[in-house]
């Protein structure tokens, strides 16, 4: 039953409906046709009060900027889990800006050993590789085809040379690293503890 005035009286139930039809008429009744379903529509009971609200169907367009804002309000929520988590950590582990230095001081000076080691490593193997090269020029001063065992050697030093370098590098890298991220710890931590002190 459909009713185009304001006098409830003629509803056969207690709770009604109100929507907007195709040609922009507000319209009455205790259900909502078909054709009109997706405009939108309002459910009141007969004491004048909203009991449920559905909103018009989303246009595509529509609907696309609120799966977007939709991606964007989960990448952030999941941001902020993160970095809660994070700020629990930090302050759990630490009691102060020193601790995360000494901290960082430790992790550093154990990956500069490692890079002292292998540059020594480093400086053997380029011996080895220097007397490999002297046999080599010895045979041929004598005009003599050098064994095949001292380019196989050759290739070898230079592969551990190679691995080596590589190693010392990335340890550079990784020292680079810390350095970054103690130091966004440090500040983050100072952060943390002005906050909680000036929220006191």
């Amino acid at each position: 039953m459909l009713i185009s005035t304001f006098v409830w009286s003629g509803l056969a139930s207690a709770e009604y409906y109100r929507w907007t039809d195709e040609d922009g008429e507000t319209q009455y009744g205790d259900q909502v046709p078909a054709e009109d379903a997706d405009s939108g529509r309002i459910r009141v009971n007969e004491g004048g009060q909203v009991v449920e609200k559905v909103n018009p169907a989303r246009t595509p367009e529509e609907q696309k900027r609120f799966d977007e804002k939709q991606r964007i309000n989960k990448i952030e929520r999941l941001r902020k889990e993160k970095q809660d988590a994070y700020d629990r950590r930090l302050l759990a582990t630490f009691n102060s800006p020193e601790e995360i230095l000494e901290v960082r001081d430790e992790r550093i000076s154990l990956i500069e050993q490692s890079i002292q080691l292998s540059r020594e490593r480093l400086r053997k193997q380029q011996i080895e590789l220097v007397k490999l090269n002297d046999s080599r020029s010895r045979f041929i001063e004598r005009d003599m085809e050098p064994p095949k065992w001292i380019e196989e050697n050759e290739l070898k030093v230079l592969s551990r040379m190679t691995g080596i370098e590589r190693y010392i590098s990335e340890k550079g890298l990784e020292m680079d690293r810390l350095r970054k991220r103690f130091g966004e710890d440090i500040i983050r931590y100072k952060e943390l503890t002005k906050r909680s002190v000036t929220s006191r």
